[in-house]
Parts: structure tokens; C-alpha cells; sequence
């Protein structure tokens, strides 16, 4: 494996890992109300997944590590809520994916754009 491909994977790998060290605390300690579900979903789980990657990775580019850490981890939320499906809870969170997946790709590219031309 080379550094480069060793730095993606700890990249991706991050991201499920911190966010679910993160949504712990989160739902143990303060508890889930329409503020605090809005501000995990779709403050705190963007905002990480963009700043995680680059503790652990030297690449310039985070974009598919991003994407992919995001699938990761919202994929073992589905699998553990799976029986939770007709919840507003679950609802709040699949539309938080979509829109996530959406914020970091739009990020990434200005972020990609800004590099190329600096």
C-alpha cells in the first residue's frame, strides 16, 4: 500500500469513527429535540466530516474520502435504527444524508477550484 492510498483510507476512516465518538456523548448527554436533531444532522455531521479527514490525511484533495466516510457512517446508523424506519427521527436523518452528500461535494469542488488556481 502507498502513502498516498494509506492517507485515504485513514482519511475515510476517520470520519465514521469520529462522528459516531462525537453522536454518542451527543445523545447521551444532551438528548434529542428538534434543536439539538438539526443542529447533529445538519450542522455538526458536515462540519467534521470536512475538518476530520485533514487531521489524519496529507492529501490537498478530501472530497472522496468525505463522500465515502459519510456513506460509511450512515450506513451503520441505518443498520442500527433499521427498525425505526417510519420515525421522524430516521426521515430527518435520510434527508440529512442527501443534503450532507450535496454540501461536501459543492465544498470540495470550490475547495478543489480555489487550490488549482492559488
Amino acid at each position: 500500500m502507498t502513502k498516498t492510498s494509506k492517507d485515504k483510507l485513514k482519511g475515510t476512516l476517520i470520519i465514521p469513527l469520529g462522528l459516531i465518538a462525537v453522536l454518542v456523548p451527543f445523545s447521551l448527554l444532551i438528548g434529542w429535540n428538534i434543536f439539538t436533531l438539526l443542529l447533529f444532522w445538519f450542522v455538526l455531521i458536515p462540519s467534521l466530516s470536512m475538518y476530520l479527514p485533514s487531521l489524519v490525511s496529507s492529501n490537498q484533495n478530501h472530497s472522496i474520502e468525505i463522500i465515502l466516510g459519510l456513506i460509511i457512517f450512515y450506513s451503520i446508523i441505518v443498520f442500527m435504527i433499521y427498525d425505526h424506519y417510519q420515525t421522524d427521527y430516521f426521515k430527518a436523518m435520510i434527508v440529512s444524508f442527501v443534503i450532507n452528500l450535496i454540501v461536501v461535494t459543492i465544498w470540495s469542488k470550490s475547495k478543489n477550484s480555489d487550490l488549482q488556481t492559488a
